[in-house]
């Protein structure tokens, strides 16, 4: 048997315990330190056991605990990734369009500037409008094909301005201001005459029913003007 205070083996016959002294008699004493050492064992086998379970709880928690550490870091860093990646892209259109406009006001100035050499080319292709406009009734062989006869669409005609010029000549004065719009011709005269410029493009469809809803207020008073000056010679 042994001794229920500290476990030490114990002799049969013996009343006191050889290691601590402590007094043993009689048969349920001794059951008793026999039933104590495997209870206490059991106690000591249940305490292992518990200790194990919380040391492995422990590592989970601290694994659980860095893998959230990390895969936030993670999220951040994709994040962070992606605003820069955007902000990139903003920029990139951005960097594009002031390219483009930059290239647009260019383009702009330079056909600004084509114009304006365009319309003092045309101005100085006026034959009878100007300070060395032309006084001879010789329009049909002498004006170039990219030529006009007068700013009819732009400046006013007065009856001054016809003194000298021949019927025919004021007839094709009247007649460009038409032809502007590409107005279909029934004359084989002023059918040939204006298929000859590079500005005159024919239009079917503009015909004497309609030509005057085409017309500017500058152009109708121009016609207005050359049609009476054209009566008052007895040429209408």
């Amino acid at each position: 048997m042994y001794c229920n205070r500290c476990g030490a083996h114990i002799p049969e016959d013996a009343d006191f315990c050889p290691q601590c002294g402590c007094r043993v008699s009689g048969k349920a004493a001794q059951a008793q330190m026999q039933e104590g050492i495997p209870i206490r064992r059991a106690h000591r086998s249940n305490s292992v056991i518990i200790g194990a379970i919380l040391a492995v709880a422990i590592v989970l928690i601290v694994c659980i605990i860095c893998l959230t550490v990390v895969t936030r870091g993670n999220q951040q860093a994709q994040m962070e990734a992606s605003k820069q990646s955007q902000s990139e892209q903003v920029q990139q259109p951005t960097q594009k369009t002031a390219s483009a406009d930059s290239g647009e006001v260019k383009k702009s100035e330079q056909t600004e500037k084509a114009k304006a050499s365009s319309d003092s080319q045309v101005t100085n292709n006026y034959y009878y409008y100007g300070a060395d406009a032309a006084h001879a009734n010789d329009y049909y062989d002498e004006v170039g094909n990219n030529g006009y006869l007068w700013p009819s669409d732009t400046e006013y005609i007065v009856t001054s301005d016809l003194s000298g010029l021949n019927q025919d000549t004021v007839a094709a004065i009247r007649n460009e201001i038409y032809a502007r719009h590409g107005y279909a011709f029934n004359s084989t005269r002023w059918q040939n005459y204006f298929s000859g410029k590079t500005w005159y493009h024919r239009d079917s469809s503009c015909t004497s029913s309609n030509i005057d809803s085409r017309l500017s207020d500058v152009e109708r008073t121009n016609i207005a003007t050359l049609v009476s000056y054209e009566e008052s010679k007895g040429w209408r």
